[in-house]
């Protein structure tokens, strides 16, 4: 019983005593101070709440994007050559991440560029092919249906031959993405006509296949002021107007307003 009471008088001693509780606050500082340390280098380490704001880098060209990421602390990948003929060749067309992210330097960005050069496709053979047929094949490689010439012939709304430049081509023949090709397309023996597409609220690339397509020709292209995206505008008028009852010479040319 004696050391019991002993052993208690000690332990409560122990609490009594201005050294243990100097010790216990230094021992408590320094775990804190460690702790508050830690936190510090891990912000340091992974640049905590230090952010880039991604720019808009579209149009940027390929020969100046060394300097532009360097100068953002960025890295750089080119993962896609697509071909645009309405933008200047090897400029960004497409970025990922997009503009506005937040990103952490020496974050890589992958970038699509309009092409070098010019893609080159082999023109297929599209005679005797109807012209519905025929606008599709070429659109699809990439090629321009440009004006529609009408001859007589027995085969109604064929495709009798194709030039570029006014020069017979044939299938076969090498020609860049974006090439305008004419086609001759039989009338039939009788002077043929057909009714208006409706345009309204198409994009100039619909519209123009639906005027190719019956069998007519496209006009004059007028877009309003203020456009920054000509592939995005939408037809709000064309000449002549859409009407039921009214037909027109096949190759009639059709004028477009967008906006």
């Amino acid at each position: 019983m004696e050391q019991d009471k002993q052993g208690k008088n000690g332990f409560f001693t122990l609490f009594k005593n201005k050294v243990f509780y100097k010790q216990l606050a230094y021992a408590v500082f320094a775990m804190l101070l460690c702790f508050f340390l830690w936190l510090k280098y891990i912000d340091f380490y992974t640049l905590h709440d230090e952010y880039i704001v991604l720019p808009d880098f579209y149009g940027v060209h390929i020969n100046d994007l060394d300097s532009v990421c360097q100068e953002l602390d960025l890295r750089y990948v080119i993962i896609d050559s697509v071909f645009n003929k309405k933008v200047e060749k090897g400029t960004i067309l497409e970025q990922d991440p997009i503009v506005g992210t937040k990103v952490k330097e020496n974050r890589r960005v992958y970038f699509t560029i309009n092409a070098l050069q010019n893609k080159i496709v082999t023109f297929p053979y599209i005679t005797d092919l109807s012209l519905r047929q025929a606008v599709r094949k070429l659109e699809n490689l990439g090629l321009v249906v440009g004006n529609l010439e009408y001859k007589p012939d027995l085969a109604r709304n064929v495709v009798l031959s194709q030039k570029v430049n006014g020069i017979k081509i044939k299938a076969g023949q090498e020609l860049f993405v974006g090439t305008a090709v004419d086609l001759v397309i039989g009338s039939g023996l009788s002077d043929k006509t057909t009714t208006i597409p409706n345009l309204m609220g198409l994009t100039m690339q619909k519209a123009q296949t639906e005027i190719k397509v019956a069998s007519l020709n496209l006009g004059a292209v007028i877009f309003n002021e203020g456009i920054s995206d000509s592939s995005a505008a939408m037809v709000y008028r064309q000449n002549p107007k859409v009407n039921e009852k009214r037909k027109v010479k096949l190759g009639t040319s059709i004028d477009i307003y967008l906006q």
